[in-house]
């Protein structure tokens, strides 16, 4: 699954422009595989940690374009933006605010919710709190 879809997001970065070298693809699968928000920055500290040689300018204009695409989302927490990948699936997040992990939830909690005069095309949720983890953590 992982190889597939990191298949199919360098192929659409491709489309809009974004030639596919061997590191920025494994840049782009480190922020696919990265269950956290984080900042443009921090995402080109943590793929530097890994020895993938790529750019700090690679780094946004691949989040850029992922916005772009819809495969990304911005999350404004204590003034920064910080991001996410987010796969081309209806989904919503549990977005832990002390450690900023995110967790998808596919099975949609709302899907059926009526509105009186309302026509419902689509809808994102996402809630905000404190993981399991960081509960145990406090003290």
């Amino acid at each position: 699954m992982k190889d597939e879809m990191v298949g199919m997001v360098s192929e659409k970065l491709h489309q809009k422009g974004m030639r596919m070298t061997e590191p920025r693809k494994e840049a782009l699968e480190f922020f696919i595989l990265e269950h956290h928000l984080r900042t443009p920055k921090e995402l080109f500290d943590d793929i530097s940690k890994k020895g993938v040689k790529v750019g700090l300018t690679t780094i946004y204009r691949m989040v850029n374009f992922l916005m772009e695409m819809n495969l990304a989302r911005s999350y404004s927490i204590e003034g920064e933006l910080r991001y996410i990948f987010c796969p081309p699936y209806h989904h919503h997040h549990l977005i832990c605010l002390k450690c900023l992990k995110v967790e998808d939830v596919f099975d949609c909690p709302v899907k059926n919710v009526k509105i009186e005069g309302f026509k419902v095309q689509s809808h994102q949720l996402d809630f905000f709190g404190i993981c399991e983890d960081c509960q145990k953590l406090k003290g």
